[in-house]
């Protein structure tokens, strides 16, 4: 299929910013077609039918970028089957996706027969759903394959497709550098073998020392969550730019968030940008924060149960998702 790619000086972003103002309002995703495919006019319009979501979708990336990474750095696990000049999009949920889930929550529960909510995860539900109308909505020309990246199979790994997609930083511990680099490593090793009990992690001495890396994005921190894979077997974008890979956190703060994500993940101090904060509008609410980093499914469905009893009286509720109801 032909592609169009911008060719002039405007940057990507540049270009993809003037189709949303021109094409988003306008068009629907279901008006693409496979031939003379405009990338960026559809990566407006996909943006565009994120956002009553608390979605958004990034830039556009190969099948061949990802599955070259993966290769690279995994070996032959987790890769894309589809034409190397494919395009895909990754979906991630951002501040606000909380109410979303409600939403779905109460909707559900509501038109069951015995009053019952979604019979799996809340939010894996909510995401089907939500994967289940874009389906709908993209071309059949397009061929189209949307999956939940938190189900599978198949899996893929959600860390190479931020950093190929350019949209977030991936922290490794090899990436700290400075004349104290391995020191560093060596005391965050020891920090880490000290902290974790053998019952859960084993008594191998690598994997009690091993420091996970982590991605950041550079509006949203660690405040995010990736939710879905869009992969467009139908079109090909062999001269699709590719992006320079992220790196925007200074040495300190990277520092810092490594030693945070590994030793007290849960307190989510990692996810903030800086050591002095982090805008209050790009953070999970409280009840987000307690919500998502909970870790039993029971108490996830007690809240939601909590937290729509209390709509009706609320004048219809806080939410922001109307489209979710259509």
């Amino acid at each position: 299929s032909l592609v169009r790619i911008p060719r002039d000086a405007r940057t990507w972003r540049q270009r993809v910013s003037a189709a949303m103002g021109v094409v988003a309002s306008t068009r629907a995703l279901g008006d693409f077609a496979s031939e003379d495919f405009d990338v960026a006019r559809f990566e407006a319009a996909l943006a565009a039918w994120c956002k009553p979501y608390a979605l958004e979708c990034s830039r556009p990336f190969l099948t061949k970028w990802y599955n070259e990474k993966r290769l690279e750095t995994a070996g032959s696990t987790q890769l894309i089957e589809a034409p190397e000049a494919s395009v895909c999009f990754a979906l991630y949920s951002v501040p606000g996706f909380l109410d979303i889930v409600a939403d779905h929550f109460r909707r559900v529960r509501a038109s069951s027969a015995d009053g019952s909510g979604p019979t799996g995860p809340c939010v894996d539900s909510t995401t089907d759903e939500i994967l289940g109308r874009l389906r709908a909505d993209i071309a059949p020309a397009l061929d189209a394959f949307v999956v939940n990246t938190d189900e599978g199979p198949p899996y893929y790994h959600v860390q190479t497709v931020g950093d190929v997609a350019a949209v977030d930083q991936h922290l490794e511990a090899e990436h700290i550098t400075g004349e104290d680099a391995a020191t560093w490593r060596e005391e965050l090793g020891d920090a880490l073998e000290a902290s974790r009990d053998p019952k859960m992690w084993g008594t191998d001495p690598a994997t009690l020392r091993k420091i996970f890396g982590v991605n950041i994005h550079p509006v949203w921190g660690g405040w995010y969550a990736y939710r879905a894979l869009v992969i467009l077997r139908g079109v090909r974008a062999e001269c699709l730019p590719r992006p320079a890979t992220l790196s925007f956190l200074p040495q300190e703060d990277a520092r810092r968030i490594l030693k945070e994500y590994n030793l007290r993940h849960q307190e989510c101090r990692w996810r903030d940008l800086t050591a002095h904060g982090h805008p209050p509008e790009r953070r999970y609410t409280t009840d987000e924060f307690f919500f998502f980093t909970e870790t039993s499914p029971k108490k996830r469905v007690r809240w939601l149960e909590l937290r729509t009893a209390r709509w009706p009286a609320e004048a219809g509720g806080p939410f922001r998702a109307p489209c979710l109801s259509r």
